[in-house]
């Protein structure tokens, strides 16, 4: 009797023992399946082949940077503007070639991004600083919040003419008049903005966002009053004009323009400081506006190439595969992001 009821005392520690070893596993938290964001469906062959660095990154000793182009051109001729400051800088440089010019669905060329900054952070073995104009300032928001693994590969993320909270600007998209899907989808109301505006923080993970804008923006409005389109909660906001009162700087324009790529230059200088390592406007050198473009460029050629930029923007967006709508958003957008 004595054995059986020891049996018994024995058989139930051991289900006891078990069970303890179940509930602690349920009390242990896991990485989330999408810990690292959404599989990129667009075939890998392609990113691939999108993905140029004119200065290589590889085993970089200064922080790598990626620029983002804007809508309707290619990674190509965005990076041809800035060419010279970018090397002025003395920091490897990459770029993404999106498709059809930049002009196709944004969920498809975010996939292209988040390649991208993935493969020049393996490449340069330290984290990379973003600049993008327009659509390529947005890009790079997209890609944060949903893909976190990204929030420790990328330190700093300069914005210029952004389309974050989108443009008032119309270019007349309708389903008589169809438009390229990137059009439609930086629209001011978008279903894709208001998908991406919709998650709880517009500056995600321990990275610093820099935002520069120019109330003489043709494409991207509005830029001034208590909302400006291109500025971010939680970003360092910066206005051309605050600092260069009375300058002109177009759309692309604020690509180049001094304050933007010193604006950049200081964010790297400071980075590594989580959200306090943005760009500060009292750290802009003294001079900053007594050149309109970024150190290293020419100002007559970069004249010439913006005033022959809106022909180029044009020809490839006449181009470009066109929708009589905005592509739906994906249901995996449509979700608080973890």
């Amino acid at each position: 009797m004595a054995r059986r009821i020891a049996s018994a005392r024995a058989r139930r520690a051991r289900a006891l023992a078990v069970l303890a070893v179940l509930a602690a596993a349920t009390l242990v938290p896991t990485a989330p399946a999408s810990a690292s964001g959404p599989d990129l469906t667009v075939p890998r062959a392609d990113l691939e082949a999108a993905f140029k660095c004119p200065i290589d990154p590889a085993n970089a000793t200064t922080t790598p940077v990626m620029f983002v182009t804007g809508t309707g051109a290619t990674g190509d001729q965005g990076y041809l503007i800035g060419q010279q400051a970018f090397e002025a800088s003395g920091h490897p440089v990459c770029y993404m070639n999106f498709p059809d010019s930049t002009t196709a669905d944004i969920q498809v060329s975010v996939e292209y991004l988040v390649y991208g900054l993935r493969k020049e952070f393996q490449l340069a073995g330290r984290k990379v600083a973003v600049i993008g104009i327009s659509q390529g300032g947005l890009l790079p928001r997209f890609a944060l919040t949903y893909w976190p693994d990204l929030r420790r590969k990328v330190g700093d993320v300069v914005a210029a003419a952004g389309t974050q909270h989108g443009t008032t600007v119309s270019r007349g998209c309708s389903a008589e008049n169809p438009c390229p899907p990137a059009n439609w989808q930086q629209l001011a109301g978008s279903n894709l903005l208001d998908a991406i505006n919709s998650q709880p923080d517009e500056t995600p993970g321990p990275v610093s966002y820099t935002t520069v804008r120019s109330l003489t923006d043709q494409t991207v409005q509005p830029q001034d009053g208590k909302h400006p389109t291109s500025a971010l909660s939680g970003a360092s906001n910066i206005l051309i004009q605050d600092v260069c009162p009375g300058r002109q700087t177009t759309h692309i324009g604020t690509a180049v323009d001094s304050v933007t790529f010193e604006a950049f230059l200081d964010a790297m200088a400071h980075s590594g400081k989580e959200k306090r390592g943005a760009a500060k406007v009292s750290r802009l050198p003294a001079d900053v506006c007594d050149h309109p473009y970024a150190t290293g460029l020419d100002e007559a050629q970069t004249n010439l190439f913006l005033s022959a930029s809106d022909a180029i923007v044009g020809a490839n967006q006449d181009s470009a595969p066109k929708v009589p709508a905005e592509p739906p958003v994906r249901k995996v957008f449509r979700r608080p992001a973890d």
